[in-house]
């Protein structure tokens, strides 16, 4: 039977393969593009259906159909889904799993494009049990991580050059987005703002058409808007608490960045897994259970709000009986909006599966409300508590994710609040300017970015220089001597070498010091002088010394601190080669130029 199993799977890639090159052989390359699109935007969206019906399924189990009782099972199901996540990656899928956007977005800017076959599918499994059974994430991720794995195992397929598998790869992860959140114009823009840091714009189409086929794909099998606002459109009167609201998502946004990356350096300081589990499970557990809005995504909560179902916000927790009372009201949606980030923090700390996008969106919105109703209680004005639930949504991503324009496309789209522009501009870039204030990184950026793997595209010169490597730089064609040598012996290896600087070494292979043909120019033809003067008597310390695992920063400040051309590498002490500052140059000269053909 596995015979017969193997031959039908040899005849199918072979039949594959026979059909792909059929068709890049009769057809253009732009229709070629756009046929690869199409194929990866319905895998995708595919894959986003499955997602959701997963989730779906398991949260109507969940949260029952009682407002009014408080459910012990808030307490415990959250951590029994992350430990099933953690079961699942760690017995059955046996590898390691990379979760989230910074590893993607790093293997994006490295050009290791490569994702393994396993991602198209273990993202789908263990976000379903992280999220279904209450995790404080979001599906984005995953399904965006799941997408860019259809398109990177589909240009392998495809056998198409590297740039042509980065552009499929993220023609996949835009198709995921734009699948899960029903928005394909907010996926291209994410693309651009987030995982293309340096825009290519013949890529737009492709991407354009993968957006568009997975969120016709994904509504065609589960159509759901995700959020539905009633709104008449702004008006100058609120425009100074948009502001007001704006300063107070970055603040929120900083607040919220922080939170992840401390509790994450606190949960792996503890090395044992089982004791992370259970102080992060039985944490998560407590705050779910005194405030239910932290179960799983949170949209529904978000949805109730938009409508002016106020008092859904306390359901199932033990202060729905006191929801008349309108300070409690806001008390409670103020504990919410604290306890979102650390609930949130706390799920992917202890090794589950999930993304930010939710959490962002949920805390804005409760914000949003915390915030307009708070306002009404004084009487001064009465301000459309919608409108503000909506624009607060579009601020924190703006401040979190660092790309405002994806938070105001995505608002818009998913809520429908086009009306609302002019206010989801103003509170977005302010949001993203306060926030960029204390953090410039975004979230998903801001560990490669401190551990030196990853720069803003405002720096791409740096990014260009972090690309290159100090170890495929190094030249090794030098002739090495060592200090007991005689001027005599060095005149021979002089005539037989190309370069005229040599590195002095011990029989260890340390690096003693250099000699310069200019340094023996003088005495070189004085042949009384070949068995009296030794090497030690004529070399000298280089200007500095390169260490092998020295960024290509700190290896370009060397160059220039000490106006040197040639700097020689060692590694544990031991002689490596030289690098050369027009080798850096000319290299970097190339990279550039490759970066501006684009895909």
């Amino acid at each position: 039977m596995l015979s017969k199993w193997k031959r039908f799977s040899r005849f199918t890639r072979i039949r594959i393969h026979q059909s792909i090159r059929w068709i890049s052989d009769h057809i253009s390359q732009r229709n070629y593009q756009i046929i690869v699109s199409i194929i990866i935007g319905i895998a995708a969206g595919l894959a986003a259906v499955v997602l959701k019906y997963a989730v779906q399924l398991v949260r109507d189990w969940m949260q029952g159909n009682d407002p009014t009782q408080g459910r012990i099972g808030f307490v415990f199901f959250p951590l029994l889904g992350i430990i099933l996540t953690v079961l699942y990656l760690r017995y059955i899928l046996r590898k390691k799993l990379d979760i989230g956007f910074p590893g993607l977005i790093f293997s994006i800017a490295q050009k290791k494009v490569n994702l393994p076959r396993r991602e198209i599918y273990a993202h789908t499994v263990s976000s379903s049990l992280t999220v279904g059974l209450g995790g404080s994430v979001g599906l984005e991720a995953p399904i965006v991580r799941s997408g860019a794995a259809i398109g990177s195992n589909l240009a392998s397929l495809l056998q198409v050059s590297r740039k042509k598998q980065t552009l499929f790869l993220i023609c996949g992860a835009t198709a995921g987005m734009a699948a899960i959140f029903n928005s394909p114009v907010a996926a291209v823009i994410f693309a651009f703002e987030v995982l293309l840091t340096d825009i290519a714009l013949p890529s737009f189409i492709p991407l354009l058409i993968s957006a568009a086929t997975g969120a016709v794909v994904a509504r065609f099998f589960y159509y759901e808007q995700l959020f539905y606002l009633p709104t008449q459109g702004w008006s100058l009167e609120t425009i100074p608490f948009f502001i007001l609201l704006g300063i107070l998502c970055g603040l929120y946004s900083t607040y919220m960045i922080r939170s992840l990356l401390f509790i994450n350096r606190f949960f792996f300081s503890i090395k044992t897994q089982w004791v992370r589990l259970l102080l992060g499970g039985l944490t998560l557990g407590a705050l779910i259970f005194l405030l239910p809005p932290l179960f799983g995504e949170g949209y529904t909560t978000i949805n109730q709000l938009l409508t002016g179902q106020y008092s859904a916000i306390t359901e199932n927790s033990l202060f729905y009986d006191y929801t008349e009372y309108r300070s409690l009201l806001l008390i409670f949606g103020l504990l919410v909006i604290l306890a979102k980030a650390i609930a949130t923090s706390l799920t992917l700390a202890m090794g589950g599966n999930g993304g930010f996008f939710a959490p962002s969106m949920f805390s804005g919105a409760t914000l949003g409300f915390v915030f307009a109703m708070a306002i009404n209680q004084l009487g001064l004005v009465e301000l459309p508590i919608a409108d503000f639930i909506a624009v607060a949504m579009a601020g924190i991503l703006s401040g979190v994710i660092k790309s405002p324009l994806t938070g105001i496309f995505l608002i818009a789209e998913i809520t429908g609040g086009y009306l609302l522009f002019v206010p989801l501009m103003i509170v977005s870039a302010i949001s993203y300017f306060v926030t960029f204030y204390f953090e410039p990184q975004s979230l998903f950026t801001k560990e490669l970015y401190q551990k030196g793997l990853w720069v803003p595209s405002h720096e791409k010169d740096k990014q260009i220089l972090k690309d290159l490597k100090l170890e495929q730089l190094i030249e090794r064609n030098f002739s090495t001597v060592h200090p007991k040598q005689t001027l005599g012996e060095f005149v021979n290896i002089i005539a037989h070498s190309s370069r005229n600087l040599f590195p002095v070494v011990d029989g260890d292979g340390s690096l003693l010091g250099i000699i310069l043909l200019d340094d023996v120019r003088e005495i070189m033809f004085q042949p009384e002088k070949y068995e009296e003067v030794y090497i030690q008597d004529l070399m000298h310390l280089p200007p500095a010394i390169l260490q092998y695992d020295n960024s290509m920063e700190e290896v370009m400040d060397k160059f220039e601190l000490h106006q040197a051309w040639n700097l020689p590498v060692v590694r544990d002490g031991k002689y490596q080669g030289f690098v050369s500052k027009s080798n850096i140059l000319g290299r970097y000269r190339r990279s550039l130029q490759d970066r501006n053909i684009g895909f």
